[in-house]
């Protein structure tokens, strides 16, 4: 009897072995397929992650291009806002000026008097320019040379008749029959004229205008100032022949008058 069961014994242990073995092989396979999909799910994932990597950087980079652009677009609204309310302030200004100055025109021409012209000229000079040391000359043509009319400030010239012209802002204005500025005249010095116009009507000098200072809230002579300076210029020598005309007919009408009042008695 033990010898009989002993072959069952070997073959039951040969049959445990054996399925063992084939649970042990199909573990083993089962284990490299599911390695083989594990794999390929890291390679899957390393894929998207590259993915999503180049996707946020190339995001990130045109984030940071709009941002920039809108960055250089806000710089540049900024910029056009502030030139747009630079020139509407000098607009303003413009306007103001232009309006003082017609009314300051029609001031000068509302009489024949010379001598309140060349007070006309002298507050225009004061508070449409904002000359605070200035002289204005006349033309004696019968002498050649220039009469002072008015004189305003310390450094003007104290002189009540200029033979010569030595400075050099009013020899360039002179020769060019225009306004010059100091800052067009290299041998323009410090205490000397920072602008002058001569006044000219009809290619025929009437006069001359020298600014030697500014008030104390004007730093320089602005771009309008010199235009306004222009016109002043024209207007005040249009005024001054015409306060002359009327002042020589006045004077000769009235001799007439005289003689023809000695003949009728």
């Amino acid at each position: 009897m033990t010898e009989e069961r002993h072959p069952d014994r070997l073959d039951g242990v040969k049959n445990m072995f054996r399925d063992l073995l084939e649970r042990s092989r199909a573990l083993r396979e089962d284990l490299m397929h599911e390695n083989d999909r594990l794999k390929e799910r890291i390679q899957e994932l390393e894929s998207d992650l590259t993915t999503a990597e180049s996707f946020l950087s190339t995001e990130f980079e045109q984030t940071h291009r709009e941002r920039e652009h809108l960055r250089r677009q806000t710089t540049e609204l900024q910029i056009e806002n502030r030139d747009f309310a630079q020139r509407t302030v000098e607009l303003e200004d413009r306007s103001a000026s232009l309006a003082n100055l017609y009314a300051a025109t029609f001031q000068l021409h509302s009489t024949l008097d010379p001598n309140a012209v060349i007070q006309c000229i002298v507050e225009i000079l004061l508070n449409l320019i904002g000359a605070s040391d200035f002289a204005l000359y006349l033309t004696d043509d019968a002498k050649g040379d220039f009469v002072l009319a008015a004189r305003e400030g310390e450094t003007a010239p104290d002189t009540q008749r200029l033979a010569s012209l030595e400075d050099p802002v009013e020899k360039a204005a002179l020769a060019d029959h225009r306004a010059v500025f100091g800052d067009e005249i290299p041998q323009a010095g410090p205490g000397g004229a920072i602008a002058c116009a001569p006044l000219f009507f009809n290619e025929r000098l009437v006069g001359m205008i020298t600014v030697y200072g500014l008030l104390s809230h004007k730093k320089e002579i602005s771009v309008l100032d010199r235009e306004l300076f222009d016109l002043l210029c024209g207007q005040a020598a249009l005024a001054i022949v015409s306060s002359q005309a009327y002042v020589s007919v006045d004077r000769k009408l009235k001799t007439v008058q005289r003689f023809m009042d000695l003949l009728k008695s």
